[in-house]
């Protein structure tokens, strides 16, 4: 395979066209500087002597995978610098079947046709730098075919480099061969249903899978099964045992960064050699555009910079923040509309002075929530959500094309961290593969489901427990206090101590759903994500939403808690009260993770600049590093002391942990009040565009700046959450329509009957008009419908082989000899080469 790829390297080179490779640092891993030799309890000098062993045999594997390795230490901390070469990288890219620009086939971009467009594009566009090129799955013999191929340091963007290098390690399998067999072996006798069926013989073939005639594949010598189906003890294995306690993914070097964090160039002769000028700076060019509040979102350098799942989430969100605009308009119309209506109704009054006045203003704005256009706008909210995923539909069919990430999950490979315990003979190559049993994962999911449930069991308790509380305080002790003081000790506090309860018990959840999730063994990562989206959903689902739907439709409808005393009825309109409780949550969930993720690090930050006076040298923790405490005649000796002082900046940020899978749950969330409970709220909208759009610039600043730099992955689509967004819509046409039914003044003028004909007059006119929506509004653009078909056109033609003059007349060459037989490697690159005698020297320029 790589033969041609030899070749075509070799010839650039000598002709000078070939730009050097530059070795830069892909990866850091961290381990602490306490070796075994310096302890003399027994068991720790044992533990710490499994993890030298361990990193001896990782770093052994590094190197004979080519990469380049550098160590350093700073204080209590060894910082091991990883370099991949090009070559390795080619190897891993042709494995994962990554999609790769086409050298010189641009694809031209639309020029704008009105004044609007030249606007946009003037002033808002941020990707007007962006070339898209016609891509093709990456083949190693035919790198000359693709775009940048003579400059090997920048051929892979930074997010594929992230991406390329993080797979190869974890990848990576520091157990022998015996240990494997060992660990088959452990595997297979866990499972006690199959032991007559399949096990290992005994005498000297005991490493031998024998299988009997019960339907799974006999095992002979050459047909074993690879070991390393089973679970593989690579980085991930390293990290969760402590032998390498932190690694990061260094940020590229910015111009910025030097200002703000003085750092060096990230790569291995940053010491020795000073760059004063940056040929890129995607740091720069994100933090002059991503971070502007009145420009687009910069979606390409995004994807370049931190890959396409990260960029596929801010695309959502930015499609959201958009479509945002109208039903915001509209809200703030029924909201006026309405306090409009609650004040001309209302023109008499008793209330004197300021609080009376105070107390007239607040009746009115929350009567204002509840008028006669209510029922048009919950209609116009449903109907709005199936748009708003129809254009998401589009966007996303675009982006996937331009990106070339459309059919990444066909071709996605195994979780490093599967394993399997049986053998069965795979359908599609007919060879003995690892699996794991399906009785098994009935069971995982079972006890998963078990939890699940246990947990919404404690939500639904917490929930009854804050209407109890506010049932008795208003019962017993609320007919002795002013309106005011009730209305606070009732409403107001029962809604706070309610969302302190959705955040903890939603906390608690998010450690136990990960846990259940690599306990359950997917096979594929795309399956781990789906199965811990749906598991976190649906709990957040009810402990999100338990309280509004309560109040919505069980509050105030006769029920009694303990006895006919304490009944739980609502002042007037269960109406307000539902308006109330989800403008406390809307408001009440950006607040642990504005606390989480800008006001804790910017303390951290303080903290770790304070001075020397201030901190306790007993402590470990409360030490300067060994770069801070340097003076200058020292740090001009320290060869490489301020990119020491970098490394040891980035280990102590924060680390971003698994950014989307947090940020869609706050995001579908916030959509789900949008959508459940709009008819209750009409400022709704406006509070979501707000918190989203606040929400990217913050995120966009620290994960540029304040935070780690994530492992970049590759995605196609916004995976389970599309169909979650689907669930959510089709919920709400049924709770806005009992909303405006049951709940709403406009629904008290019909009786039962009545009431149950508008709830499916309501549905029946909703789900019609979605229908027709999502028909009319095609899926995939027609412009790239026809991109996709001129790009499998182009594709054909580049890698098809040239026409030759054949002689048709003889099946083969007359007169043919044994030096005209084709070589195996010739294979790799359906071409023809003549086998020269190993007796005879070779003259001449090899044919590539």
């Amino acid at each position: 395979m790589v033969n041609f790829f030899h070749h075509r390297y070799s010839k650039i080179a000598l002709d000078r066209t070939l730009i050097p490779e530059r070795k830069r640092i892909d990866f850091v891993l961290i381990h602490n500087s306490v070796y075994s030799k310096d302890t003399n309890d027994p068991e720790k000098k044992k533990e710490l002597e499994r993890h030298e062993r361990n990193r001896e045999r990782f770093k052994s594997l590094l190197e004979k995978e080519g990469f380049s390795i550098q160590s350093d230490t700073v204080g209590e901390h060894v910082y091991i610098k990883l370099h991949c070469p090009f070559k390795r990288l080619c190897v891993e890219a042709e494995k994962v079947r990554l999609e790769m620009p086409l050298k010189d086939m641009t694809i031209p971009e639309g020029k704008p046709m009105n004044f609007l467009d030249k606007f946009v594009d003037r002033h808002l566009d941020t990707d007007k730098d962006v070339l898209d090129y016609v891509s093709s799955q990456f083949i190693m013999n035919k790198v000359h075919l693709y775009e940048g191929w003579e400059d090997p340091t920048h051929f892979f963007r930074p997010s594929i480099r992230s991406f390329l290098v993080h797979h190869i390690l974890i990848n990576l399998d520091i157990r022998s061969d015996q240990e494997k067999e060992a660990d088959a072996a452990a595997e297979e006798s866990e499972d006690e249903e199959d032991q007559g069926a399949c096990s290992f013989c005994p005498g000297p073939c005991r490493t031998i899978l024998c299988c009997g005639t019960n339907g799974r594949p006999t095992q002979g010598p050459g047909q074993q099964p690879n070991s390393t189906a089973l679970k593989k003890k690579g980085l991930k294995f390293l990290l969760m045992r402590g032998t390498y306690t932190d690694f990061l993914v260094l940020h590229e070097d910015s111009v910025k960064s030097h200002e703000k964090e003085d750092n060096l160039p990230n790569h291995f002769d940053t010491a020795q050699t000073q760059v004063n000028s940056l040929d890129e700076d995607p740091r720069k060019d994100l933090d002059d555009s991503w971070t502007k509040p009145l420009k687009f979102q910069p979606m390409w350098h995004i994807r370049d910079y931190f890959g396409e799942k990260i960029a596929f989430y801010f695309a959502w969100t930015g499609m959201l923040i958009t479509t945002l605009w109208i039903p915001t308009f509209f809200g703030l119309i029924v909201f006026f509309y309405g306090l409009y209506q609650s004040v001309t109704e209302n023109t008499v009054t008793n209330s004197t002075g300021v609080a009376g006045a105070l107390k007239d203003v607040l009746g009115d704005v929350k009567r204002a929530f509840d008028n006669d256009i209510t029922p048009f706008f919950a209609l116009f909210i449903c109907c709005w959500g199936t748009i708003f995923l129809e254009l998401w539909k589009r966007q996303r069919a675009t982006l996937a094309y331009e990106w070339d990430v459309d059919q990444f999950e066909a071709n996605e490979p195994d979780r490093p961290q599967f394993y399997g315990t049986k053998i069965k003979q795979d359908p599609v190559t007919n060879e003995a593969a690892w699996f794991y049993p399906f009785r098994r994962q009935i069971l995982k999911f079972t006890t998963s489901g078990s939890v699940l449930f246990f947990m919404t069991a404690l939500v639904i308790i917490s929930v009854v427990a804050v209407i109890v509380y506010r049932v008795v305080m208003d019962v017993d002790y609320c007919p002795n206090m002013p309106d005011n003081e009730c209305f606070l000790l009732t409403t107001v506090l029962s809604s706070i101590m309610n969302a302190v309860s959705i955040l903890l018990l939603g906390k608690i959840y998010d450690k136990l759903a990960v846990v259940l999730t690599d306990w359950e063994n997917h096979r594929t990562q795309t399956r781990y994500d789906d199965a811990l989206i749906i598991k976190l959903f649906a709990f957040q689902f009810v402990n999100s939403y338990a309280s509004c739907f309560y109040i919505a439709f069980f509050r105030g409808r006769g029920a009694s808690i303990f006895n006919d005393r304490y009944v739980d009825s609502c002042e007037g309109s269960c109406m307000t009260q539902l308006s109330f409780q989800v403008l406390t949550l809307m408001v009440a969930k950006p607040f642990p993770k504005f606390f989480k993720d800008i006001i804790i690090p910017f303390l951290l930050k303080l903290w770790r600049k304070r001075p020397n006076c201030c901190r306790c040298r007993c402590c470990p923790c409360c030490r300067p590093n060994q770069v801070e405490e340097m003076d200058g005649e020292n740090v001009d000796k320290c060869k490489h002391s301020s990119h020491l002082g970098f490394l040891e900046r980035e280990r102590l940020k924060p680390d971003l942990g698994d950014f989307t899978l947090g940020e869609y749950t706050e995001k579908v969330i916030l959509y789900g009040f949008l959508m459940l409970f709009a008819s209750s709220f009409p400022l709704a909208p406006l509070l979501a565009l707000v918190i989203c759009y606040v929400d990217i610039r913050v995120d966009a600043k620290r994960m540029l700046w304040w935070y780690r730099r994530p492992i970049a992955f590759v995605a196609e689509d916004i995976g389970m959450w599309h169909d979650i967004l689907n669930l959510v819509n089709f919920i709400g046409v049924i709770t806005n329509a009992f909303i405006i039914a049951f709940t709403s003044n406009w629904g008290s003028q019909f009786d039962t009957a009545g009431k149950l004909w508008v709830v499916v007059g309501f549905e029946h006119i909703v789900f019609a008009l979605k229908f027709v929506l999502a028909y009319m509004i095609p899926d995939v653009p027609q412009p790239v419908k026809l991109a996709i078909r001129r790009e499998k056109y182009l594709i054909q033609k580049t890698f098809e082989d040239k026409p030759k003059d054949v002689d048709y007349s003889h099946l083969f060459p007359t007169g043919i000899s044994a030096k005209d037989t084709i070589t195996e490697e010739d294979t790799d690159d359906v071409e023809v080469k003549r086998a020269e005698p190993s007796s005879k020297p070779v003259t001449g320029k090899k044919s590539e």
